[in-house]
């Protein structure tokens, strides 16, 4: 059973970037539901992505795991498909994560720049994550304690989702 498993995450997908962001852009809802994982999650799927959902914030790890590339801030252009994850703080238990859709930043929400709101304005920190268009592999291996730092935000943010 345990073989079956760690084969079953070790497994090659089809990514196509564009398919992602426009699915991203068309779904927006007109505000912020914090939903933003669910959102984008959907939207990579919909590119090919075959990931799973967690806490927004925790995707900074799970996306390299996934083929995608951590890019450099240093003179950052967004490209269409890039993926931003930022940390939890006081406000979001979560973090946040979105997708540029080649004009702007997409989460639950059309977003006015790369940060969702002020709490995460003023903390200025956020990670840009990218794949090319193609083939890649799925390597997502978790930890226990990963899984009970999730569950944690999950119990913390719960009355925060507007279903």
């Amino acid at each position: 059973m345990v073989g079956s498993v760690l084969a079953w995450s070790n497994l090659p997908y089809h990514y196509c970037n564009e398919k992602a962001a426009v699915y991203a852009s068309r779904h927006a809802a007109r505000g912020s539901r914090s939903m933003c994982a669910w959102y984008v999650v959907r939207a990579m799927w919909r590119g090919g992505c075959p990931i799973g959902l967690i806490p927004a914030y925790a995707y900074d790890k799970t996306l390299p795991q996934m083929g995608f590339k951590e890019i450099s801030l240093d003179g950052y252009q967004p490209k269409i498909g890039d993926i931003s994850v930022l940390p939890k703080n006081e406000k979001s238990h979560f973090g946040h994560i979105a997708i540029y859709d080649g004009k702007q930043w997409v989460s639950d929400f059309k977003q006015k720049s790369i940060y969702p709101g002020i709490a995460y304005r003023s903390m200025g920190s956020y990670r840009i994550y990218r794949a090319t268009n193609g083939w890649h592999w799925k390597h997502v291996w978790t930890s226990p304690a990963d899984w009970y730092s999730w569950i944690e935000s999950l119990v913390k943010g719960y009355k925060k989702i507007k279903f």
